[in-house]
C-alpha cells in the first residue's frame, strides 16, 4: 500500500498527467515519471521528496522533460522537496519503500501507445509477472511463455479470477514467500479482494495456462547485487563547490577527506558530494545561491556522473540548505542544526555555556512504552538481578557485590542482567572491555561471555560488548542508584590491587536518566570541563567543583561519590570561584575545555539483512517502514539505533553468517563517513529473546509470531 500522500505523474508529450492511485507501483519501462511523497518531518514541519524515475528505453527528451518539471515543482513548494533521480533497476530505498511489497516494470510506454487501463472484467486478464529479489522485490511483467520462466526464480501467473504463484525448484525460500505476497497484493489492490490466490505444483498443471512445453526450462540468471551495503567502500566521499561567481560554472574540488566539516558549506554557493563506490551524488543548494546553480543543480550533477566516471544508474539527491537529509548530514562529524538544541532539555546561557535542564524520565513506564525503551535503549528500569566477573587470564572471578560498579581500566569485566519484564525471565550480558587491558584478556573475554551465557540461561541471553567509556544507560542504571566508577588504569585482582594515589581526581557526568558515570582522569586544572562536575580527593581533604553546565545531578553525584570511596564530605566549588589552594593541588591554573556540548540529532534507525545464501555474505537495507514481519529467521538482521547497533541472529540462521555479522557491523561503523565511534555499543540477540530496546523499533510488537 503506497503512502497516502504520494502522487505520481507520468511525462506525456512533454507534460505532466496524474496517474490512478490504482496504477501505483507499475512503471513503463519507456517512460519517465515524477513521484512526490509528502510527509511530516521529525519537527512537524510538512516535508517533500521528489523523485524523477527513468525507465530503461525513455527517450532523452523524455528525460529532459520530467527533469525540467521537476524543476518547476521544487520552486512550486518554496525549494523545500528533496529531489531524487531514479533509473529502472537500480532504485533508491527510500523509494522501493513505497510500493511495498514490489515495484512492477511493464514493457512500452506513451509513445508506444501504451497506457493504464481500468479494468472491471478480470477474466480478460492474463500475464505473467517474474518476482526476483529478497529485500529489494521486483515484478517484470513478461510474455507469458514458457521461456520466460527459469528453475531459480518466482512467477506470478494472474489469470484475472485467480491468481497463481508458481516456485522454481531452485528458488529459496524467501523469495516464494514474496511470491505470495505479490500475488496476495495484486488479489486485495486490483481485484477488490475477489480474487482466488492458489499455488501451482506441477508442470502438468502449468501447461493448462502456456501450453505443452516442447523444451526445458532455462537455470535461471543470478540474482544483481543492487543496493548491496559494501561497509569498506562508504567512506570514499568527495565534496566539490560548484559556482558561476567568475561568470562560467566553475567546480572545484572542496576535500577528499571524510567527514567533512560543515562550515565548508556556504549557502551562497551549490555543492556535490561524489560517492564513486557507492554510486551516489548528494547536491547541496545554499539559500543565497543565484537562481542559474539552484536551477542548473540536477543537470550539473547528471555531467558530474560522466566526470566523475560512475555508473550512468547513480542515485542522485538534491536538496536546499536547512532541508538536509540524515544520510546527507551523516557525512560531517560536526553539524548543527538551525535552532538546534544544546544538551537535553530547555536550555538557557550562562557565560558561554548551555545549562540543560534534564527532561524528567520515568523507567516505570518502559513496559508500556516500548518506543520510548527504543529511543533510549532501556529494556527495564535496572532492577533485576546484577552479577559480576572479572577476568582473570582465561578464568573469571565472581566480584563481590559491595564493589558492583566500580570497574578499572586494566580489567575485562562480564556483567550478568536477569530481569522480568511480562513476567517472562530475560538476560543481558554486558562485555565490558578496559582501555588498559591486556591483549590476553580482551581475546578471552567473548569466549568467556559465551560461556557465562550457556551456564546461567542456556544462551538466551543478549550479549552487548562495550568499550570503557562508551557504556549505554542501562548498563550504568544497573548499580543501585550509585554513580558507575572507572579507575585511571591498573586492576582490582585479588593479589595484584592497584594502590590509589594520594591525589586523585574524577569526572563526574550525567545521562538523561540523571545515573551518573564518574572517570577516573589525570590530576591536572586541563583536566576540567565547565559542563560537568568534578570531584577532587587529597589527603587532607575533597573538592566538589562544578562547572557553570553542571546539572544538579552530577553535583549530587560529587557527594555520592565520595561516600562510595571513603571520601571525606567535599567542599562545593563553583567555577569562577574557586579557592587558591584548588589550583595549587592541581598543578596551577591553565586551560581547560569551556565551550557548550552539543547532542547530535536523532539519526533514524536503518534495518539490514545479512545472507549467504548467494554463496558471499551480502547485507541489503530493508526498504521503507519495516516491521517485525520483515526479520527474516533464515538469516541475519542488523538494526542500527545509532547510539548503539543489533545483531538479531535468526533461528535458523548459520554459523557462516552469524559470524560474518560481527564483523560486518564493526565494518559498517568504522567506514561510517560521519566519523562513526567505532566503541559504539554492538548488542548480539537471539530470536525469541529480543530485549524491550529493540522490540520498541517495531510497531505492534506480537510476542506469539514465531510461536505460531
Amino acid at each position: 500500500m503506497a503512502p497516502k500522500n504520494l502522487k505520481i505523474w507520468r511525462i506525456e508529450d512533454f507534460e505532466m498527467v496524474e496517474q490512478p492511485k490504482s496504477s501505483f507501483g507499475y512503471f513503463f519501462t519507456g517512460d519517465s515519471y515524477l513521484v512526490m511523497n509528502e510527509y511530516k518531518d521529525s519537527d512537524g514541519n510538512t516535508a517533500y521528496d521528489l523523485h524523477m524515475w527513468i525507465g530503461s528505453k525513455s527517450s532523452q527528451d523524455e528525460y529532459g522533460s520530467c527533469a525540467f518539471h521537476a524543476v518547476k515543482l521544487d520552486d512550486e513548494y518554496g525549494g523545500v522537496p528533496v529531489q531524487h533521480r531514479e533509473t529502472e533497476g537500480y532504485e533508491s530505498s527510500l523509494f522501493m519503500g513505497y510500493f511495498k511489497p514490489a515495484i512492477k516494470y511493464q514493457e512500452g510506454g506513451v509513445a508506444s501507445g501504451f497506457n493504464h487501463v481500468e479494468i472491471n472484467d478480470y477474466s480478460s486478464v492474463k500475464r505473467l509477472l517474474w518476482v526476483r529479489g529478497r529485500r529489494h522485490v521486483r515484478a517484470n511483467v513478461v510474455p507469458l511463455v514458457w521461456s520466460s520462466l527459469n528453475k531459480s526464480d518466482c512467477f506470478v501467473l494472474d489469470m484475472g479470477n485467480t491468481i497463481y504463484t508458481w516456485n522454481g525448484p531452485k528458488c529459496n525460500r524467501f523469495e516464494a514467500l514474496q511470491a505470495t505476497v505479490v500475488a496476495n497484493d495484486v488479489r486485495s489492490n486490483e481485484r477488490a479482494g475477489k480474487a482466488k490466490v492458489k499455488k501451482l505444483n506441477t508442470m502438468k498443471q502449468l501447461e493448462e495456462f502456456l501450453g505443452p512445453n516442447v523444451g526445458s526450462i532455462a537455470e535461471g540468471e543470478p540474482e544483481p547485487s543492487r543496493g548491496s551495503h559494501n561497509a569498506k567502500s562508504i567512506s570514499s566521499c568527495k565534496l566539490f563547490k560548484v559556482s558561476d561567481d567568475s561568470g562560467t560554472m566553475v567546480t572545484t574540488l572542496v576535500s577528499d577527506k571524510t567527514p567533512f566539516k560543515q562550515s565548508m558549506l556556504d549557502g551562497g554557493n551549490v555543492y556535490i558530494i561524489s560517492n564513486k563506490d557507492a554510486a551516489q551524488i548528494f547536491v547541496w543548494k545554499g539559500k543565497s545561491a543565484s537562481k542559474e546553480e539552484r536551477q542548473e543543480a540536477m543537470k550539473n550533477a547528471s555531467e558530474f556522473i560522466k566526470q566523475e566516471g560512475l555508473p550512468s544508474h547513480a542515485n542522485i539527491t538534491v536538496m536546499s540548505q536547512f532541508s538536509e537529509t540524515p544520510l546527507f548530514k551523516m557525512m560531517f562529524d560536526d553539524w548543527q542544526a538551525i535552532n538546534a538544541q544544546k544538551g537535553l532539555g530547555e536550555i538557557w546561557s550562562m557565560n558561554k555555556i548551555a545549562k540543560v535542564a534534564k527532561v524528567d524520565f520515568d523507567a516505570s513506564t518502559l513496559h508500556m512504552r516500548p518506543d520510548l525503551a527504543a529511543k533510549h535503549q532501556l529494556p527495564d528500569n535496572g532492577s533485576g538481578e546484577v552479577k559480576i566477573w572479572r577476568v582473570e587470564g582465561s578464568d573469571k572471578a565472581l566480584v563481590p557485590k559491595g564493589t558492583h560498579g566500580q570497574f578499572y581500566g586494566g580489567d575485562c569485566y562480564i556483567v550478568f542482567y536477569s530481569y522480568q519484564p511480562r513476567g517472562r525471565q530475560e538476560y543481558i550480558i554486558y562485555y565490558w572491555i578496559g582501555s588498559k587491558a591486556t591483549a590476553d584478556e580482551v581475546t578471552a573475554l567473548p569466549i568467556l561471555t559465551i560461556k557465562t551465557d550457556e551456564e546461567e540461561c542456556a544462551g538466551a541471553a543478549t550479549q552487548v560488548r562495550v568499550m570503557q567509556n562508551k557504556e549505554p544507560p542501562h548498563m550504568m542504571m544497573l548499580f543501585g542508584g550509585k554513580p558507575m566508577i572507572i579507575y585511571e588504569g591498573g586492576t582490582s585482582r585479588s593479589g595484584g590491587q592497584t594502590e590509589a594515589a594520594s591525589t586523585r581526581l574524577f569526572h563526574v557526568r550525567s545521562g538523561f536518566t540523571e545515573r551518573c558515570r564518574a572517570i577516573e582522569v589525570e590530576a591536572k586544572c586541563s583536566s576540567l570541563n565547565s559542563n560537568d562536575s568534578f570531584l577532587l580527593i587529597t589527603p587532607t581533604g575533597s573538592y566538589a567543583w562544578a562547572g557553570l553546565g553542571a546539572s544538579d545531578a552530577e553535583k549530587r553525584e560529587c557527594r555520592e561519590l565520595a561516600r562510595s570511596l571513603g571520601a571525606a564530605t567535599p567542599k562545593d566549588v563553583d567555577e569562577g570561584s574557586e579557592p587558591n589552594e584548588f589550583f595549587d593541588i592541581l598543578g596551577g591554573k591553565m586551560d581547560y575545555p569551556n565551550q557548550p556540548r552539543t547532542e547530535n540529532d536523532l539519526v533514524p534507525p536503518r534495518l539490514f539483512e545479512g545472507s549467504d545464501a548467494s554463496g558471499n555474505f551480502v547485507v541489503e537495507e530493508v526498504v521503507g517502514e519495516w516491521s517485525q514481519d520483515d526479520l527474516n529467521t533464515d538469516n541475519v538482521m542488523m538494526l542500527d539505533a545509532w547510539s548503539g547497533v543489533y545483531l538479531w541472529m535468526g533461528r535458523d540462521s548459520s554459523a557462516n553468517e552469524q559470524e560474518k555479522s560481527q564483523q560486518a557491523a564493526e565494518d559498517y561503523l568504522n567506514s561510517d563517513p560521519s566519523s562513526r565511534d567505532s566503541s559504539t555499543p554492538v548488542y548480539k540477540i537471539q530470536q525469541g529473546n529480543e530485549p524491550m530496546s529493540f522490540k520498541g523499533f517495531f510497531q505492534g510488537w506480537d510476542h506469539q509470531l514465531w510461536a505460531n
